[in-house]
């Protein structure tokens, strides 16, 4: 369930996003009553199985059943997402990932690995893992599985193979407008046709940055603590540094600032919207 609207005076209209038919819009009939037979099944976040009434120009929901997720270390602890999901950085991201769903995706257009990420995050936050070290993961696989995964392996622009020290002082740079890490000869040839200037902002990325982010692209949302031997706040350090890098080529997608991190942004320091200035 990706959003909520009130529709008359007992009704709502809610998003959603399946794995069979990926986004669509649905009215659930008296769903605001206190009465009603959803109850709390239709809430932000939550994972049931519909079903649902074809109507003239949104389908109905007729039934909502809640779904429990088995998890290798056993079943996912229903209990335990919805106390975790209600902590301010943790809604926040849920509601950052969300966000960028609802914006990229075409509706009723299947994408598999766009359902299975989102339930991937349920998971990762049932078992606890911090929305800091979450973040950065999560803004490379959204943008894989809508196609937009930013090139760390080759200069964007020529296709430069570059390896792990791709410029000179190990320092390479991230460039959202260009899709990915862009080499030296092309950031100069770029500055010199622009009269000096350069096309949107460009991120440095140190050879260590590099390697991780290139790590998280695989690695499973449940499992990010295991790059760091279990070493929570080295996790959190790491890895909260890097959503400077991520989040600016999510947000290049969406031709905008994130609406569901801007309390973040507020609050410069704290939760998985931290900003830092382009260099």
């Amino acid at each position: 369930m990706l959003r909520l609207r009130p529709l008359g005076e007992a009704d709502r209209i809610v998003t959603l996003f399946s794995r069979e038919r990926g986004k669509l819009h649905a009215v659930a009939k008296g769903s605001r009553r206190p009465g009603s037979r959803f109850g709390a099944r239709l809430d932000f976040f939550s994972l049931v199985a519909l079903e649902l009434h074809k109507g003239r120009s949104l389908d109905v929901v007729t039934g909502a059943r809640a779904v429990v997720r088995a998890h290798d270390a056993g079943t996912v602890s229903t209990t335990a997402f919805w106390a975790r999901l209600v902590e301010p950085q943790t809604f926040a991201l849920a509601s950052y990932a969300a966000e960028v769903i609802d914006a990229l995706s075409e509706p009723d257009m299947a994408v598999p690995d766009l359902f299975d990420l989102l339930c991937e995050l349920r998971d990762a936050i049932a078992v606890g893992v911090a929305a800091a070290v979450l973040a950065p993961a999560l803004d490379l696989r959204l943008l894989a599985a809508f196609g937009l995964a930013p090139e760390l392996d080759a200069c964007a622009r020529c296709g430069s193979p570059l390896g792990n020290r791709p410029l000179a002082g190990g320092r390479a740079r991230l460039a959202p407008g260009s899709g990915g890490l862009v080499c030296r000869r092309c950031a100069i040839e770029e500055t010199q046709s622009l009269g000096g200037e350069r096309r949107g902002a460009t991120y440095s990325v140190s050879a260590t940055e590099l390697t991780l982010l290139r790590r998280l692209r695989t690695v499973p949302l449940t499992s990010l603590l295991d790059l760091f031997d279990g070493d929570t706040a080295a996790a959190d350090a790491a890895l909260a540094r890097l959503r400077r890098l991520t989040r600016p080529f999510v947000e290049h997608q969406l031709g905008r600032r994130s609406k569901a991190l801007s309390l973040d942004d507020a609050h410069p320091g704290h939760g998985p919207g931290t900003r830092a200035a382009a260099r």
